[in-house]
């Protein structure tokens, strides 16, 4: 018993110092975003446009679809409309659909080829290697010095490449990130959570672009320079992730990025808790496998301590955040066997609560700058809204979690696309999300038994954690209930 009692506190204490860390790291890099935004003095702000300069390269957008057929039109409307000159200008819509995406693509692009836009719709034989496989296929039929990329939910504004290219004056720069907005971020709680959490990620980012750090970035919205792919080996269809990965090789092969965040794209975000859940698990499966890939390569690359501990956090924060549901599952054992009264174990708590209050103060700071939310709201609204935004970070750990095992369990190619908008609600979700729901359900009963536990036992050090994880399993539980109810008229019923 002793030695277990050993074992579970030392698991505790060693998620508490990281998770101390990462925070002490994120917060430098957001008040880095802060002095940013206050003194207009950013390395990533664009350089002026040189219209008369003659800088336009040819450049080839890649449309990688799949079964997108309530948002394809919209895509290719958009990118068509994009300014820049014709005759360097080619778009490839990649078609990996089995549905009426592809008649409903073929004609969009015969409709803009008839009025002179350069247009043609590629479809593979098979969806060998998903997205990473279809952007292989697509850029062998491009013949142009730069690449963008838009994924299929994604509106591009009509001056995206003339205030993108010109940055490709550098001639070290491999690829640039461009903001990105929410169409649908008010339809609901869940929406406006994941447009506060990654604009979030985007105000993080332009610290760590300002400061030289490694950064993890999205694969839509974003422009490559095509010898950087090709020197770096383009996209790896082993991982899931194959922005993050084809990102990390690019920065690791001493490529400069850019991420210019006043240009932004729409896009749409997942408006059913299973469509959301079902993305979160992939990403934090393809997110921590490229951790463990890259991270003897990062080692061995040049960098200062700060420059290395900043990418330690940017890589391994999804297994940080994974590593939050073990702090769920020892809740329990800690508070039926553990002593808080010890000066140690008490430290221990303080340091832990003290990092939630400053990580919650740094994401409320980000999550609405980066997620551009205008207007104000009252002190007591604001007070409800973080507090749900951070009790909805114990379900994603249960996500993320799951994503570990699978990693752990050798599985890295499952390939889950997320269905937009009201497609969702009538789309059969894979069984890995039944597995998360019932999960969830499991780990709702278990905290709240931790709970009632640490309040017989008088361990209360943990009490408000586990209130914590009952608010956030709770809320994706009830929506849940709510979106099977819904489903039960549909001609699909989502799996549960």
């Amino acid at each position: 018993m002793l030695f277990l009692s050993v074992v579970i506190q030392g698991i505790f204490f060693v998620i508490v110092t990281c998770f101390a860390l990462y925070v002490i790291l994120e917060l430098r890099v957001v008040l880095i975003s802060k002095n940013v935004k206050r003194k207009k003095l950013s390395k990533i702000s664009l350089p002026p446009l040189d219209m008369g300069g003659g800088f336009f390269p040819k450049v080839s957008v890649l449309l990688p679809v799949c079964n997108e057929s309530s948002v394809i039109e919209r895509l290719i409307d958009s990118v068509c409309c994009m300014d820049y000159p014709p005759s360097q200008l080619e778009i490839l819509v990649l078609d990996d659909s089995a549905d009426q995406t592809t008649k409903m693509a073929a004609d969009q692009v015969a409709r803009h080829a008839a009025s002179g836009v350069n247009i043609r719709l590629l479809k593979r034989v098979d969806r060998h290697g998903f997205k990473a496989g279809n952007l292989i296929f697509g850029i062998q039929y491009s013949s142009s010095d730069f690449v963008a990329i838009f994924d299929a939910d994604f509106i591009p504004p009509a001056d995206f490449l003339l205030k993108t290219i010109p940055c490709f004056k550098n001639e070290k720069l491999g690829f640039l990130q461009t903001g990105i907005g929410y169409v649908n971020r008010n339809t609901s709680f869940l929406t406006k959570f994941q447009a506060m959490e990654m604009g979030h990620q985007q105000f993080v980012t332009v610290g760590l672009s300002e400061d030289g750090d490694m950064a993890s970035l999205s694969g839509s919205s974003c422009v490559w320079r095509r010898k950087c792919i090709e020197e770096i080996g383009g996209w790896d269809t082993s991982n899931i992730t194959e922005d993050v990965d084809i990102g990390y090789r690019a920065q690791f092969g001493d490529w400069q990025y850019a991420f210019v965040v006043d240009v932004v794209s729409l896009s749409e975000l997942p408006e059913s808790v299973s469509a959301f859940r079902v993305q979160r698990e992939r990403w934090g499966r393809g997110l921590i496998h490229s951790a463990f890939k890259f991270v003897r390569q990062m080692l061995r690359k040049e960098m200062s301590v700060m420059h290395r501990l900043q990418a330690l956090s940017v890589m391994f924060s999804s297994l940080l955040l994974a590593s939050i549901y073990a702090l769920i599952i020892l809740s329990l054992p800690l508070a039926w066997f553990m002593d808080f009264d010890g000066m140690l174990y008490r430290c221990g708590a303080v340091i832990f609560f003290v990092m939630v209050a400053v990580w919650v103060g740094s994401n409320f700071i980000g999550s609405h700058e980066g997620g551009r939310f205008a207007g104000k709201q009252g002190i007591f609204t604001t007070l409800i809204e973080m507090y749900a935004y951070v009790a909805m970070f114990l379900p994603m750990s249960w996500y993320y979690f799951v994503g570990g095992i699978r990693v752990l369990a050798g599985v890295y190619g499952e390939f889950n696309r997320t269905p937009k908008g009201a497609e969702a609600s009538c789309t059969e979700q894979p069984h890995i999300n039944s597995a998360l729901f019932w999960g969830e359900i499991v780990t709702f009963f278990y905290s709240a038994a931790a709970l009632l536990v640490g309040v017989l036992e008088g361990n209360l050090v943990l009490v408000p954690f586990n209130f914590t994880a009952c608010v956030g399993f709770g809320m994706v539980i009830y929506w849940s209930w709510r979106e099977s109810s819904s489903a039960k008229s549909s001609p699909q019923r989502l799996v549960l």
